[in-house]
Formats: C-alpha cells, sequence, structure tokens
C-alpha cells in the first residue's frame, strides 16, 4: 500500500513538473513561423539595418524611411510572441504610405537577431529600447516625435517600456494582456489543451529559473497609468482565444487619459487589420497624426538603466 501511495504521489507531482518543463522550454524556443507576408508583397524602400539591444544583443530589422524629406515622426514596429518583423508588413506599408518613418526588427531569438530563447516580455524590453534608441538617431527621423505600435507580447513590451521612456509619445497597442498569469488563463489550454491549473503556475515556475527573471516583475497593469498624458489607443480582438478581449478591455480600465478602445467585430487574436484593414489602417493613421500634430520637441535624452 504505501509503495502504491508513494507511486501515486510521485506521478500526481512528477507529470505537472515534467509538463510545466516541456511549456516553458516550448514557450522560450517556439517553431518559426511562416508568415502571411514578405518584404517583395510590398513596395517599400526597406533599408536592412543591424543594432544593439540595451543589453548588447545584437538585432536586425529594416528601417523604411517616410515618402517626404526629413526629419519626419517615427514608429517603431513591435511583433508578437514567436513572431517575427514580417507580422507587421502591412502595418509598416499603411504607416510609410501616410508619411512616418518605421523602423521594424525581429525581437532576440526571432528572424534573423541572436539570442538564446524568448524571455516573455522581459529581457525584450532591452531589444525595443535599442529600437527606439536607433530609430530616434536617424537623421530623416524627428527624434521628439516617436510612437510604438506593439502586437500582443509586443504591445506589452512597448508598454512597459514606455512607461518609463519618454521619448516614446504616442503608444499603439492591440491585444496586450495584464499580467503573466492573466495570459496563461486563456494561451495554456489555447495551445496545449491543457487546463491551467496547476501547470500554468509550474511552466511559469520553470521559467523564472531557467531565465533567471522574475516575470511579475514585469506586469503592464502595473505600469500602464505612467503613460499619460502620453496618448493611447488599444485595440481588443472580439473573438481572442489566446488573450481574450475582456483581458484587454480590464488593462484599458486600469489606463488613464487620454485613451481610446477599439473592439473590432470578428477579428481573432492579433488579426485586428485582417479583419477590418480599411478602417484599422484609418484609425491608426488618425491617432498617430494627432499624437504628433503639436510642437515639436527636441529628442528626450534617457539613461541607459541596468
Amino acid at each position: 500500500m504505501k509503495r502504491r501511495f508513494a507511486l501515486a504521489l510521485g506521478l500526481l507531482t512528477g507529470l505537472p513538473l515534467l509538463a510545466g518543463w516541456v511549456i516553458a522550454r516550448t514557450m522560450m524556443h517556439p517553431r518559426p513561423r511562416v508568415e502571411d507576408h514578405g518584404l517583395d508583397d510590398f513596395d517599400l524602400p526597406a533599408e536592412d539595418v543591424t543594432f544593439a539591444g540595451r543589453d548588447g544583443t545584437r538585432l536586425a530589422g529594416w528601417f523604411i524611411p517616410a515618402r517626404e524629406p526629413g526629419p519626419r515622426p517615427g514608429i517603431v514596429l513591435s511583433h508578437g510572441w514567436a513572431r517575427s518583423r514580417a507580422e507587421l508588413l502591412p502595418h509598416a506599408d499603411f504607416l510609410h504610405r501616410a508619411g512616418f518613418g518605421v523602423l521594424m526588427f525581429d525581437y532576440r531569438h526571432r528572424g534573423e537577431s541572436d539570442g538564446d530563447a524568448i524571455t516573455m516580455a522581459v529581457r525584450e524590453q532591452d531589444d525595443l529600447r535599442g529600437a527606439i534608441d536607433t530609430l530616434a538617431a536617424r537623421p530623416e527621423v524627428d527624434g521628439g516625435r516617436i510612437g510604438v505600435l506593439g502586437m500582443s507580447m509586443g504591445g506589452v513590451v512597448a508598454i512597459l517600456v514606455a512607461a518609463e521612456a519618454e521619448r516614446v509619445r504616442a503608444l499603439w497597442v492591440e491585444a496586450p494582456y495584464g499580467s503573466f498569469d492573466a495570459l496563461m488563463t486563456r494561451a495554456l489550454p489555447h495551445y496545449s489543451r491543457l487546463p491551467a491549473f496547476p501547470f500554468a503556475a509550474v511552466a511559469k515556475w520553470h521559467l523564472e529559473r531557467q531565465l533567471d527573471v522574475s516575470i511579475d516583475g514585469h506586469r503592464p497593469r502595473d505600469v500602464i497609468r505612467s503613460l499619460s498624458p502620453r496618448p493611447l489607443f488599444v485595440v481588443a480582438d472580439e473573438r481572442d482565444a489566446v488573450v481574450g478581449a475582456d483581458e484587454t478591455q480590464r488593462l484599458f480600465s486600469v489606463a488613464a487619459e487620454p485613451k481610446q478602445l477599439w473592439l473590432i467585430p470578428g477579428a481573432d487574436h492579433a488579426r485586428g487589420w485582417q479583419a477590418a484593414p480599411e478602417e484599422y489602417e484609418r484609425r491608426a493613421v488618425a491617432f498617430f497624426q494627432e499624437a504628433f500634430a503639436g510642437p515639436v520637441g527636441a529628442p528626450v535624452e534617457e539613461t541607459v538603466r541596468p
């Protein structure tokens, strides 16, 4: 009887630990995804660029100058988990046509960038800071008018960075979540068919130990109010099975004014442009144009944080 009890106990504890390890490894090292678009699908004067994140990681991207002579407002595009810069090529296209300079890049361990793991929006903050530094330094770009457009985890990274980086003057985010725990409530059952309890907590435990980071120290809901008085636009996707439109709306409710929310009918996770391309482009362009319509300020100098 004791042996059977010990075996049963071992299975009850060992299986969740093993499953959590597999989930954590998959989150850090997902398979490359075939994107919907390639650069050849668009008439964009993209320049290959490489630059360093704030921690020195080599990152690869494209700089797309505005159609008109500079310096012009610039937008950094921040792609989602397991994706690459190509995810946001449609967004780069309409922003370029609207007169913005654009920098799009691969986060660490994605696309053509270096790095040995995805860190679920923790070390990716150094990547985005490096991208903002790079865009603001371009002579074609007005360093006092920098915005960020972020998708899903890329939107989370954008919120975390913009909360402390006043150089970011306007922020558009689609399908962001308020915390890692909130993300796993839906994302884990969606991707693995396993229940969030107890596997989400076990996977988080493995992640934090393998990455040597505290994920709870990087929650958008704790810092999103710091964006004010800079304008914020939040997009929620009605059929979002990964984050959930309700989770995105909860995060929006914590933010301070000025802010706008758009719930896109029929849109799947991070597929707002695909569900309503014309309206999406109109709203995004109008948002950034209004955000940058005031007096042009000098570039904001920022210190490098450890």
